[in-house]
């Protein structure tokens, strides 16, 4: 019997040998574990990071652009109103002289017509 005891007392010993690596060996998986989670977390800050301060520049140099673009666009009205504002002076300039030779080039004709309509 002593040698029943003394293999039950070996494989004990082998079980509880077992035992702690297994309890030691799920501690260092949970440290990883815990390690990789805390590095996810701050990549996934960084990348947040990033995106925000890519998202910041774009929008700075959307409003550059925008500003640049509002600035064209005064130069572009300012032009469109010195262009306009000279054609209505030379419309007040040429217009009364393109009308009277306009009258001077049908007065005669119109001169003819009345004169048949008119009874002597």
């Amino acid at each position: 019997m002593d040698s029943g005891y003394s293999t039950v007392r070996n494989l004990l010993y082998i079980v509880l040998v077992l035992t702690v690596l297994s309890i030691f060996a799920n501690f260092y998986v949970a440290s990883q574990l815990a390690r990789n989670s805390d590095e996810l977390a701050r990549m996934g800050l960084l990348l947040q990071k990033q995106m925000m301060g890519t998202a910041l520049q774009q929008s700075q140099e959307l409003q550059k652009k925008m500003e640049q673009l509002n600035q064209d666009a005064a130069g572009i009205d300012a032009k469109l109103q010195k262009a306009q504002d000279s054609f209505v002076a030379r419309m007040n300039v040429e217009l009364p002289r393109i009308m009277d030779n306009y009258v001077k080039s049908r007065a005669p004709t119109i001169e003819k017509q009345v004169m048949k309509q008119v009874p002597r």
